[in-house]
């Protein structure tokens, strides 16, 4: 499906002297494979290619946005018609004039480069790879395994953004994803175990990734949970694998600091600015720019450089994500953070990589003073009511910490606090450090890859949802 980058060049210039005070152009082109194999056989299998394209318009401060699905020049025209008469019909009746910020126009073309391209492996062998990750787990465990899924996904993506400030970028990005879920059963109970990777990269992430690191370790771990006790409930010092600090982080102050959500005042975080948000262990950052990180991208949605985002620097808030038009509204720099699932979507503030930097300690001094405490691996899910500031996280499984020492293995644990007190909380911060949450995000309908992270934090106390006493 092919689309000259003149033709929305063209379509700019049109919105320009129809009086549009601002206009941009957005082209998608995409196409990927996804497998899964379940219980011994190859479940769902699919392949698949798309095209859309969108105009968007400013005009007497009202928005205006139409998409196609049809790579062609009298569609997109058409859709530049009807961007326009939806910010006539509007204008007058908006609530918020619409603004955009000013800043340098970007020109610039960012291609993938991965060592295997995906689109050139034939599906038979993807379908081979993804099936001997299954049998390598079912081989280990034979039949305490009761349902074994390995999933396989990988994307192309080109996106190409024209505006009436002169930016012109191409985007083209691959993205790979192999995981694997595991349940295990006994005579009273069922636990899974589940492990995922995603990167910028190719079919090579299979070569990068054996199976004792993927679907053999989902099934350890859902055989082993099947002797683990049932999580304490109540109020403990708790210490956080870098899996669950980067879920923390993702849920309870990213999505806080996205600013689309701090002007509409859904936000706890809005008027704080230049505040201490955390303790003084704590800097977190937003960083687009990691070389291979599933989160990153060279330019987002509006065709704004990426960027290292410093959110909060040794405890105090410091930025927030912003889209153009927030920036305009906030009165900050945008630094590339709209994106948008493809050209029917508008581009909304999102993630990238979001982590708690690395501090000083190490894991076994984080541990050493804590009398009894819950030490949590393996986020699962989480969820935040950014109005409220109140926060969930779910783990894989948890040991109880004694003495100083993980002891206990637990199951079925989840923690959940006030997202300030427990940024304040946090006393300890490690100097080993993963990027080890790469997934997506979901946000008003639409889903944005990012990979989320951190080292080992110790909070002072959290409540812990859990079944037995201490």
């Amino acid at each position: 499906m092919k689309l000259d980058i003149s033709v929305l060049e063209s379509l700019v210039e049109r919105a320009r002297r129809r009086s549009a005070a601002f206009a941009d152009t957005r082209a998608v082109w995409s196409e990927g494979t996804g497998i899964q194999c379940q219980d011994g056989r190859a479940d769902k299998v699919g392949r698949g290619s798309s095209f859309s394209a969108c105009v968007r318009v400013l005009l007497d401060g009202a928005w205006g946005f139409a998409s196609t699905d049809a790579p062609d020049r009298r569609r997109l025209e058409g859709c530049l018609d009807s961007a326009i008469e939806q910010a006539r019909a509007s204008r007058g009746r908006v609530r918020e004039t619409g603004v955009v910020a000013e800043i340098p126009p970007a020109r610039g073309e960012s291609l993938a480069s991965v060592e295997i391209d995906p689109r050139g492996v034939s599906l038979e062998e993807k379908l081979r790879r993804a099936a001997a990750y299954e049998k390598a787990a079912r081989d280990r465990h034979g039949q305490t395994l009761v349902n074994t899924i390995v999933s396989y996904n990988d994307s192309w993506r080109r996106e190409v953004v024209v505006n009436s400030r002169g930016t012109r970028v191409v985007t083209e990005q691959i993205r790979s994803h192999i995981s694997a879920m595991m349940v295990a059963r006994s005579a009273e109970t069922r636990q899974s175990g589940r492990e995922h990777r995603a990167a910028l990269a190719g079919f090579e992430l299979l070569d990068r990734t054996p199976p004792e690191e993927l679907s053999i370790r989902a099934a350890d771990r859902a055989v082993a949970l099947l002797s683990a006790r049932r999580a304490p409930a109540g109020v403990f010092p708790v210490v956080f694998h870098p899996t669950i600090a980067g879920l923390l982080t993702h849920e309870a102050v990213g999505h806080n600091a996205e600013a689309d959500l701090v002007f509409s005042g859904m936000s706890i975080l809005e008027g704080r600015l230049g505040s201490r948000v955390a303790s003084e262990h704590v800097t977190i950052v937003d960083d687009a720019t990691i070389p291979g990180a599933n989160g990153s991208y060279a330019y987002d949605s509006e065709g704004t450089p990426s960027a290292r985002r410093v959110l909060v620097e040794k405890g105090v808030l410091k930025k927030f994500l912003h889209s153009l038009e927030t920036a305009a509204r906030l009165g900050a720099t945008p630094e590339g953070s709209a994106r948008a699932d493809g050209a029917h979507s508008l581009p909304i503030v999102r993630m990238s990589n979001t982590f708690i930097a690395p501090g000083e300690s190490s894991l076994e001094e984080l541990l050493a003073p804590i009398g009894t405490g819950v030490f949590l691996s393996g986020g699962q899910w989480g969820y935040v009511f950014c109005e409220r500031g109140q926060f969930v996280c779910n783990a894989a499984e948890g040991w109880m910490i004694r003495n100083g020492k993980l002891a206990e293995h637990l199951r079925d644990v989840s923690v959940s606090g006030m997202t300030l007190k427990a940024l304040e909380d946090i006393d300890g911060v490690s100097r080993e450090f993963e990027l080890s949450m790469p997934g997506t995000c979901g946000k008003s309908g639409q889903g944005a890859p990012i990979a989320a992270g951190g080292p080992y934090v110790r909070v002072k106390e959290l409540v812990v949802g859990g079944q037995e006493k201490s």
